[in-house]
């Protein structure tokens, strides 16, 4: 089981995203079944189809740090309202699969609190850093980035997101502009390009700051123009991520709550003004 969900510091509800995978292989919920998630008050069902076969997404809202509770429920009437089935099996209930009551805990971590840089950055060129510092919580929880890249040569689009470890939540880390921004006339991208329950978070989390205006598959990779010689607006989501608990009916997989903040980056490349 592969559970997240991520409290952004400008969003109320928080994000959250889980799947299944057998011997590797992601596994869509069949019948009535559906992954829910749950405060002490508040509770939903993730009926939305994330980005990828398996996944799942919604949106919960949540105070502070409150603990999820995810499930496996069987939901007959709900989880079929956006599935399709042969007219033959529509009105026949299966009954429980066989992972309803599987569950996980999700816990957060405290807010990231950015100390520099807090205004936008312009960087001109792919070998730039970004120095980044924030204030530490000192509680054993692990930082990451999760970065949107939009780039536009005037002509097309190239549209990706990344994912970038950051060490240790010492409050101090140099992010490379070379590690989200890559030259496709060099070769394959060496980049490690988001997938998984983060894809779809990230994805949520967009359309959430954006009104609902984000493409369904926005950071999906989409390279026409080529980064390196186009202007890129860049969006890094820094978070920390607290370690939940799955239940012994999954044997590996992960369980992870995150808090976010945001960065904005340009990236005006000088070959763009030379003659």
């Amino acid at each position: 089981m592969y559970a997240e969900a991520n409290l952004h510091d400008t969003v109320e509800d928080a994000q959250v995203a889980a799947a299944v995978f057998i011997d590797g292989k992601p596994v869509n919920l069949a019948g009535g079944d559906v992954f829910e998630a749950s405060t002490g008050t508040e509770s939903t069902l993730l009926l939305n189809k994330g980005y990828y076969e398996g996944s799942y997404s919604s949106t919960l809202p949540t105070t502070g740090l409150s603990d999820i509770f995810m499930e496996v429920v069987h939901a007959p009437i709900e989880a079929r309202e956006d599935r399709w089935y042969p007219v033959d099996l529509v009105n026949i209930d299966p009954g429980p699969g066989e992972l309803v009551g599987t569950s996980a805990t999700i816990s957060f971590p405290p807010d990231v609190i950015v100390i520099s840089p807090t205004e936008p950055v312009t960087l001109f060129s792919i070998n730039d850093t970004i120095e980044l510092t924030w204030v530490p919580a000192g509680m054993g929880d692990r930082m990451r980035a999760l970065v949107s890249v939009e780039c536009s040569d005037g002509l097309s689009f190239s549209r990706y997101g990344v994912s970038s470890e950051i060490n240790d939540d010492d409050g101090y880390e140099v992010l490379n502009l070379s590690d989200i921004i890559f030259d496709s006339s060099a070769g394959s991208p060496l980049l490690d390009f988001i997938s998984g329950t983060a894809l779809v978070l990230l994805q949520d989390l967009l359309n959430e700051l954006s009104a609902g205006n984000i493409d369904p598959d926005f950071v999906f990779k989409k390279t026409e123009a080529n980064p390196a010689e186009s202007n890129c607006d860049i969006r890094i989501f820094v978070q920390r991520l607290r370690e939940g608990v799955f239940d012994d009916a999954f044997d590996s997989g992960s369980v992870t709550g995150g808090r976010s903040t945001e960065i904005q980056v340009k990236y005006s490349p000088a070959v763009l003004f030379s003659n």
